[in-house]
C-alpha cells in the first residue's frame, strides 16, 4: 500500500471523530496565525512564479521577499493583498496587568 493511500486513511479517520472538523479548523487558524510569508503563500496554494507575475516582478525577488527580514510596508502590503489578505498595523504596549493596543496608519489621511 502506498504511503499516499495509508495517509488518505489516517486523513478520513481522524475526520471522522467527533469534533475533528472544529479541532481541525481551530488549529488551521492558530497555524495560520503565527506563519511566515512562504507559509502562508504556500498554504493559500499559490506558488512564488504565479505571485511574481501578477506582482511584475521576478520569481526570485517573491523568494527574497519571503526569506527577508526588514521589509518595506508598501512591499508587504501589495504581496499581502495580491494574497487576498489586507494589511493592518499595531502597536502594542504592555503595562502592568494591562495591554493597550493602538492601530497605526500610515499613509492614510487622518481627519482632524
Amino acid at each position: 500500500m502506498s504511503s499516499t493511500k495509508n495517509y488518505r486513511r489516517l486523513h478520513e479517520e481522524v475526520l471522522a471523530r467527533p469534533g475533528a472538523s472544529e479541532r481541525l479548523a481551530a488549529l488551521r487558524e492558530d497555524t495560520l496565525a503565527e506563519i511566515g510569508l512562504y507559509e502562508l503563500r504556500r498554504a493559500l496554494d499559490r506558488s512564488q512564479t504565479e505571485l511574481a507575475a501578477e506582482l511584475g516582478i521576478s520569481q526570485s525577488a517573491i523568494s527574497q521577499l519571503e526569506r527577508a527580514g526588514d521589509v518595506k510596508l508598501s512591499t508587504l502590503r501589495n504581496y499581502l493583498e495580491h494574497l487576498g489578505a489586507r494589511l493592518e498595523l499595531l502597536a502594542i504596549f504592555e503595562g502592568d496587568d494591562e495591554e493597550h493596543v493602538i492601530p497605526i496608519h500610515i499613509g492614510d489621511k487622518i481627519a482632524s
